[in-house]
């Protein structure tokens, strides 16, 4: 019996990425057959062409976000067509499906495979709970006209929605799922709001004043843009720049020869995968990164062949470390996390030493993972080695987190 399981395992791993190929070629397929059958029965004049090539332009003229992530400005036009229509389900979704295919193509060109998952299909789902929560609420108010309070309330609350079920569609579709928890997917994804704030906002704008402004709407409603891609360029650059100084910093024992090349990456990379597992928040996430790409900087004292042909221990290591991140005021947080990394989880008598935070046990449960693997030891053997030191060395809660993401990357398939 015992036999059979690892076979079924890989035919439930087969069946799964059949049916998720299957279930993302009906969800890109489906829409644009339907918004060019819809533009058929219920022709919307010149502008459903219009409004195709506009939401193509949407994805090569895209906005930057504070999660380093792109979005197309298809949020923009498919709010500026459901306002200036009356809340037209064929102006606002057909345009949006027929251009899906195209778009798909433009995204996998630009950015890859990857980040056209990621747009397709979360994005099209926010679109269409916006669109038909809109024209829902438009059948009870008193007006259609895009200044009255009634309708514009309405197009945020629409707008709100579409954004959640943009987030909830890519968490339970990224291929991203498959490295990290939905979770985290989710939660870096909702820091994308300022984004989808300034598209609404330019939307809402353009439909507003376009009775009155003629064309003219169309530059004025791209200011709520143009100052968003400003902010959220600069912002998108100086995380991106403060990245890079962190991780070249942590490579620095990786150069010296003291650890295996890559070690602090890719502890780092699991570090998080399991801080999202137990449910860590982006900003503890973010100091976990940081910690384990920083956890051996330490090693750097042990090029003084004085110190280096004295007696240290691991703890020491960490205490040196902890004193060079500690330098930069900003980064006295990820400084003790570093410190402790050595300290077991508890000592005798407690259930759990509560002076340890769980960010460095999950920097020292990683970093013993990846240099066990490193070291030539199968996955399975890596685990099992944490779980015979989880007495009092190796958190077992986090240890079976760990087990957790790595059977779901199929770490443990033979």
């Amino acid at each position: 019996m015992r036999a059979l399981l690892p076979k079924w395992s890989a035919w439930c791993r087969i069946g799964s990425v059949v049916a998720d190929r299957l279930g993302l070629l009906l969800s890109t397929a489906a829409p644009p057959v339907a918004g060019v059958a819809a533009a058929v029965v219920w022709w919307p004049g010149a502008v459903f062409p219009v409004l195709v090539a506009a939401h193509l332009a949407a994805h090569v003229v895209t906005l930057p976000t504070a999660s380093g992530r792109r979005v197309s400005l298809s949020t923009a036009i498919a709010g500026a067509a459901a306002l200036a229509s009356g809340g037209s389900l064929v102006v606002v979704l057909g345009p949006a499906a027929a251009a899906m295919p195209v778009a798909w193509f433009i995204v996998h060109v630009r950015h890859g495979r990857a980040a056209a998952r990621d747009v397709f299909s979360a994005e099209p789902a926010g679109i269409m709970v916006f669109a038909l929560v809109f024209a829902a609420a438009l059948l009870v108010l008193p007006s259609v006209d895009p200044a009255h309070p009634g309708v514009l309330s309405a197009f945020a609350v629409a707008a709100l929605l579409g954004f959640l079920v943009t987030v909830l569609a890519r968490s339970m579709l990224s291929e991203q799922r498959y490295e990290v928890a939905r979770r985290l997917i989710a939660l870096r994804t909702v820091r994308d709001w300022p984004a989808y704030a300034a598209l609404s906002s330019s939307a809402a704008l353009y439909a507003v004043t376009t009775e009155t402004m003629g064309m003219w709407s169309v530059p004025l409603a791209g200011l709520p843009y143009l100052f968003s891609h400003v902010s959220l360029h600069r912002l998108q650059e100086t995380r991106r720049t403060y990245d890079q100084t962190i991780r070249a910093l942590g490579a620095i024992p990786e150069a010296s020869g003291q650890v295996a090349v890559g070690h602090c990456s890719r502890t780092a990379e699991l570090a998080v995968a399991v801080g999202a597992e137990i449910g860590l928040g982006v900003s503890e996430l973010t100091r976990l990164e940081y910690a384990a790409l920083l956890h051996d900087i330490g090693r750097v004292v042990l090029a003084n062949p004085a110190v280096a042909l004295g007696d240290y221990s691991f703890s020491d290591v960490s205490g040196w470390g902890a004193a060079i991140i500690g330098e930069a005021r900003y980064l006295e947080d990820v400084a003790r996390i570093v410190a402790l990394q050595h300290a077991p989880y508890r000592q005798e008598g407690q259930v759990r030493d509560p002076e340890v935070p769980r960010t460095s046990q999950l920097v020292r449960i990683a970093a013993r993972y990846d240099s066990a693997v490193g070291d030539g030891i199968s996955p399975v053997e890596a685990v099992e080695l944490l779980h015979r030191g989880a007495a009092y060395d190796y958190d077992p809660e986090l240890v079976r987190s760990l087990r957790s993401v790595l059977q779901r990357r199929g770490a443990f398939a033979a």
